[in-house]
């Protein structure tokens, strides 16, 4: 059973802090855990923070976590960690309320809600998860496949940029481990094999999701529904700016 967890709020005294649990337990790096550290923002990651773009944001957003952390390649960091590190930073460096809008789906009003992220519930992987995992396709055949890492991002934009093609089965190929393929023939499998196969690599990666479950519940102030909303992923949620800013920070100016 899955162990869930909530994000904790700590007051910050020192300019580093011990991270003493991700969402992967460390269960798939070789490190220790005790040497992995992660600082709080500065005005020098805000300045690259700033020069995030749809072109370079997944090396730009690697640059800016290797920034802050120590002890662990922040390029090999799962996508659950990456988010999980992405709200630590948010929380400690800035705030832990977050503005958004949803959609009542019972009445279809539309208001703005101030969201606590420390009560976004975090999703860890079960105890004995173990990298390389086996996967046995239809044919008999058994594949071994890992977690995507935020390095795959980068080679995904990139194969998306340089080819012009979808770059969703190219995501799914860089998690196969396999020495005698490299990722064109890795891409080209994927293309051949039969869907149900397809789908047993899906279902593996859709198991073993961890990190913050990005929803919280909110109650419409129309008609008093209560439901899961998502909470969406964007510039704002780890720098504030524009409307964020002003209704966060502009009472202590």
């Amino acid at each position: 059973m899955v162990e869930e967890k909530k994000m904790e709020e700590k007051k910050v005294e020192e300019p580093r802090v011990d991270i003493l649990q991700l969402p992967s337990k460390y269960l798939v790096y070789n490190v220790d855990p005790k040497a992995v550290q992660l600082r709080t923002f500065k005005g020098k990651d805000e300045k690259l923070i700033a020069s995030l773009s749809y072109e370079n944001f997944e090396s730009k957003l690697s640059e800016i976590i290797q920034n802050t952390l120590t002890g662990l390649d922040a390029k090999e960091l799962t996508i659950g960690d990456r988010l999980y590190i992405l709200l630590w930073q948010t929380i400690h460096s800035y705030t832990k309320m977050f503005s958004m809008e949803h959609q009542c789906t019972s009445c279809f009003e539309k208001s703005k809600y101030d969201v606590d992220l420390t009560a976004i519930e975090v999703i860890d992987l079960p105890d004995g998860f173990k990298e390389p995992y086996p996967l046995t396709l239809s044919d008999g055949r058994t594949i071994n496949v890992r977690l995507f890492r935020s390095k795959d991002e980068e080679r995904a934009k990139e194969f998306e940029k340089a080819t012009k093609q979808n770059p969703w089965l190219y995501r799914y190929g860089l998690t196969i481990i396999d020495a005698k393929m490299n990722d064109f023939e890795k891409m080209t499998m994927l293309e051949e094999l039969p869907a149900v196969d397809v789908a047993l690599i899906r279902a593996f990666h859709e198991k073993y999701i961890h990190g913050p479950k990005m929803e919280v519940t909110v109650e419409c102030r129309k008609c008093g529904a209560s439901e899961v909303a998502l909470v969406p992923f964007r510039l704002e949620l780890f720098f504030p700016f524009g409307e964020a800013l002003r209704r966060y920070f502009g009472g202590a100016v």
